[in-house]
Order: structure tokens, then C-alpha cells, then sequence
């Protein structure tokens, strides 16, 4: 490792990052890079063209043809669940000049050309997420859940796309992960409540189903508060109220982010006196001194309020780079904190993991679970963060010149923790990208979520820098593409060209049904095949 002094590289600092990265000596973590799902040989070789690839398909002679003559049934028991299902379905459809018939709450028998959507289903492999698609003269989608009969039409979508003629045939489909997602950090640029309304249609068209967004960090607070410290442009309440509503309308579950204790400069912006100074003075930028009452009284307050506003399962406290542990020795207050609340054996980094541990209590409270970056799970404190939080992991280095070693992913899971796949490697994009950021064609051939690539990861053919976990473990819940918006600077078409083919291959990945394809030129055509959203 270089002698002289670097300034820190974190995930959202990547001028410069590769010269950087270039001089660490990194120990090797492994041997085998994760390999690629192959195509399955007992698989039809004549399945249709989707993404993520369809689990199970078995084709039959004949076809369906769509048109204005058939109905979109839903059944009466159903009703209640379904036909909000069935109402998205047909706008999609409608929105992507599709003829099709009206929709129709009925009992009576399917005929030619008919859409039925019903649930009933009691194959338990298909879980809450999986479907039966059977396809003849009519179409019948049967699944135990509405969500997994939403996910039906999204393949329907994707085929119609192609041919208002589908081949006949029966698919069994279901995901391996229960989370697919898109991370969007709207706190450094402002997206448009329409640029984020494409990427929910854009993503329930490829069955990713989990939207986090950063919405604040030192460059921008882009969410209205009653506090006023929003940044201009921002999120109105009404706005994000409305992204809810479509989210909810399309399965994809929003999990806001409220970055803290650091990547807080826009808060303190407006609360000066509670930015942490060390012992000469000096401020660290972004970051809030919590072993004031007052600060953490605000915290507490920003949480509060925007709880109110999300309904959704989970709150990200995001909880990442805050000091290292060689720096708590500048900042004697946040030492004397620690001490206090948990006895003389107590360090630093005690003292913010407390602070997660408090929040977790008051969204709990609320009926969520909190979600934080893996970047405070280190053998060293006598504090343990709560066994019930979900770690999203990205990094195993944090500062190159100080490097932490957090936990490898292996070792939450056999803690009892819930895990994320986000690693810095391949999952991040961002306007200037990583230093030595994998390819798609990398990505596509070789990488599977339960590979974790950190800062240690060398590129396109690592030796050293990653961490895989038993693929089976229930745990692992998935991954997700996070777009940052660090390093340079892009447009919102531009951001949105960007991840266009990773949230596909994170598709693949996460859904991990057998491939149609296995090189990266093949699943292009297969890109081009689907296409994107209805309306986007």
C-alpha cells in the first residue's frame, strides 16, 4: 500500500479511484470466481423469448392469438384480489397498441381468445411470487398469490410484445430471490416523480420488485420536510404519495433511505450546531455529532415524520461511513459517549452502532425493519447490532489506506443476519463508473448473487476479492443494480440508458431460472427482443 496520505475513496468517490486501487495489496479471499447459471438440458429448447428466462416450459402444438374478441376474466372469488391485476394488465396492454377486450368479472367457461387470471393454485413450489401460464385458443394464468398472477401478465406483456401469436404450452415459473431491485440515489441529482414512475413500470416488467431510494446525502435533501430542509429541486409528500400508489399498483416495494449518521451535510445545513468537530475543531464534513441530545433528538424527528409517510416494510438508515476506527481518537466526545451508555470497554464505533440500534427500536415500533450498508459488522466493540436488521453488503475494505475488513457475507449469515448482494463490484453504476468495473458481458457469463464483490475485487478476471455464500441459503435475499450519482455527471435519459441492460441481467440473476442463452451477444438480441415497459 502506498505510504503517502490518500484522500478516502468511499462508494460515492470515484475520481481517481482506480490509481488508487491499483497500489492496494490485497489478500486473496478466494480461488473460483462464481460461475454462470447454464442452460438447462431438460429444459424445452423452444421456450420463449423472456426476461428473466421462464423456469419450466413445455410446448404444445398450436397458438394464441390476441384480439379485441376475447375478455380479461377474473373469477368472482377472486374478485377483490385480482381485478386491479387485471385493470393494470389490460392499460399495459392498451399502452402498447394492443387490441384486447374489456375486462370481465365472471364464472362462465373460457373461450378463444379469453385471458383468465385466477388464484387456487396449491403447487407449493410456486410460492408467493410464482405462476402457471398455460396457453392455448385462451390463456390461463393460475397462481396462490395476486402478485404471482401480476407476474403472469408481465411474461404475457413480454410475449405479445413480440407476436400477437404465442406459441402453445404450459410454464411453471418462480424466482430464487426474494429481492430484485433498483437502487436510485436522488439525493446528489434530482430525478423527476416521472423518470422514477418509468423505472417502477420498467422494473415489474422484468419482475424486480424492490425500489430504494437514497434520498439524502451531504449534496441534497430531495424530499419535502416539515422541518424545510429540502433541497430545490426535491420530492413533494403528494409526489412520492403518488410513486407509492403506482408502486403498490405494480409489486415493486419502495424502501426509503434517510442517510445517517453521516452524509448528513444536507441536514446540517440547517442545524450547524450539531455538526461533529474534533478535538482541535475541525469539522468532518457531513457528519452529525449524535452524542448531542439535541442531534439525536433530531434524528429522531426526521425519522418520525417520514415513517408517517411510507407504508412499506422496511426503513434504510443507511449507517455507512462514518469514521474509521483509527479516527475515534480525534473525536474524544464520541468515545466518552460510548463509554457511558456501554462501560469502560466500550469504543467508538460502539457508540454508532447504539445509534442504529435505537433507531431500529422506533421503526420497530412502527411495524418495519431496518435495513443499513454492512459497513459497521466487524469483530471489535462490545455492542452487537440487532440480529433482525438487513444488511445490505458492498464493501469489504471501506477506506483502502484504513481498511476495516467488515465481515464477510458468510459470516452474517451464520450470525443469524438477513443479507443484500450489493457489492461494489458488479452492482454499482454511476457516471464516470468504478475503477475496473466488470463488464456486462462479465456480469452475464459469470457473476451470480451469491458472489460478493467488494473494493478487494480486481475486475473482469478476479483472483483475489470475493466472497461467496452457500447459494442456498435463505437468507441471501437477493441483490440489486445501484445507481449513484458520484464522480461526474449525467442526464436522466442518459442514467436511464445506462442501467437499461443491468437491471436485465440483475433480472436473470435474481429470478436464476435457467438461461435462454449463455453469451452476452446472444442475450442482447434477447434485450432487444423484450424491450422495455408498455409507455416507456
Amino acid at each position: 500500500m502506498h505510504e503517502k496520505k490518500l484522500t478516502p475513496i468511499t462508494r460515492r468517490t470515484f475520481v481517481g479511484a482506480a490509481a488508487v486501487l491499483g497500489g492496494l495489496a490485497v489478500t486473496p479471499l478466494a480461488t473460483t470466481p462464481a460461475q454462470a447459471s447454464a442452460p438447462d438440458a431438460t429444459a424445452d429448447p423452444s421456450r420463449p423469448q423472456t426476461i428473466p428466462a421462464l423456469r419450466e416450459w413445455h410446448g404444445q402444438s398450436g397458438s394464441y392469438r390476441l384480439g379485441p374478441a376475447g375478455q380479461i376474466i377474473v373469477r368472482s372469488k377472486d374478485a377483490r384480489r385480482l381485478s386491479g391485476v387485471a385493470q393494470t394488465f389490460a392499460a399495459d396492454l392498451q399502452a402498447d397498441s394492443k387490441d384486447v377486450g374489456r375486462v370481465s368479472v365472471t364464472d362462465r367457461p373460457a373461450h378463444k381468445c379469453d385471458i383468465v387470471l385466477q388464484l387456487g393454485s396449491t403447487d407449493p413450489e410456486l410460492g408467493a411470487e410464482g405462476y402457471l401460464l398455460e396457453v392455448g385458443d385462451h390463456i390461463t394464468v393460475t397462481a396462490r398469490t395476486a402478485k404471482g398472477a401480476f407476474y403472469g401478465t408481465r411474461t404475457l406483456l413480454q410475449l405479445f410484445r413480440q407476436e400477437s401469436d404465442i406459441p402453445a404450452g404450459v410454464a411453471r415459473d418462480w424466482p430464487r430471490y426474494a429481492e430484485r431491485g433498483l437502487m436510485v440515489d436522488i439525493a446528489r441529482m434530482h430525478f423527476s416523480y416521472e423518470w422514477l414512475a418509468d423505472r417502477i413500470r420498467d422494473m415489474a416488467y422484468l419482475k424486480l420488485n424492490l425500489l430504494h431510494l437514497h434520498f439524502t446525502d451531504d449534496e441534497g435533501w430531495r424530499i419535502e420536510s416539515r422541518l424545510g430542509v429540502q433541497s430545490t429541486p426535491s420530492l413533494t409528500k403528494q409526489q412520492v404519495r403518488d410513486l407509492l400508489a403506482l408502486a403498490a399498483r405494480y409489486h415493486v416495494t419502495v424502501v426509503p433511505e434517510i442517510d445517517m449518521p453521516a452524509h448528513t451535510g444536507a441536514l446540517l445545513a440547517h442545524y450547524p450546531q450539531y455538526q461533529l468537530r474534533d478535538a482541535a475543531g475541525v469539522a468532518a464534513h457531513g457528519k452529525i455529532d449524535y452524542s448531542i441530545p439535541g442531534a439525536r433528538r433530531l434524528l429522531r424527528e426526521v425519522v418520525s415524520e417520514y415513517l408517517e409517510l411510507f407504508p412499506g416494510p422496511y426503513w434504510h438508515m443507511g449507517a455507512d461511513e462514518y469514521i474509521v476506527t483509527a479516527e475515534y481518537a480525534n473525536y474524544p466526545q464520541l468515545v466518552a459517549y460510548a463509554q457511558q451508555r456501554f462501560g469502560p470497554q466500550a469504543i467508538g464505533k460502539d457508540g454508532v452502532r447504539g445509534l442504529v440500534n435505537d433507531m431500529h427500536d422506533l421503526v420497530r415500533e412502527q411495524g418495519r425493519t431496518m435495513r443499513v450498508w454492512n459497513d459497521l459488522f466487524s469483530q471489535e466493540g462490545v455492542v452487537t447490532l440487532d440480529k433482525d436488521l438487513v444488511v445490505d453488503w458492498w464493501t469489504d475494505l471501506f477506506y483502502p489506506q484504513q481498511p476495516i475488513s467488515p465481515d464477510p457475507p458468510q459470516t452474517l449469515l451464520a450470525a443469524g443476519y438477513r443479507i443484500n448482494n450489493r457489492g461494489f463490484f458488479p452492482t454499482y453504476d454511476f457516471p464516470q463508473g468504478p475503477p475496473a468495473q466488470p463488464s456486462m458481458p462479465w456480469t452475464y457469463e459469470n457473476w451470480a448473487v451469491d458472489s460478493f464483490h467488494g473494493y478487494a475485487y480486481g475486475g473482469d478476471h478476479p483472483t483475489s476479492g470475493f466472497h461467496t455464500v452457500d447459494p442456498n441459503a435463505p437468507a441471501n435475499r437477493g441483490s440489486a443494480i445501484n445507481l449513484w450519482n458520484s464522480g461526474g455527471s449525467w442526464t436522466e435519459s442518459e442514467a436511464a440508458e445506462s442501467i437499461y441492460p443491468r437491471l436485465r441481467v440483475m433480472a436473470q440473476k435474481t429470478w436464476e431460472s435457467p438461461v435462454l442463452v449463455t453469451g452476452y451477444d446472444g442475450f442482447q438480441s434477447v434485450i432487444a427482443a423484450v424491450g422495455a415497459a408498455p409507455g416507456n
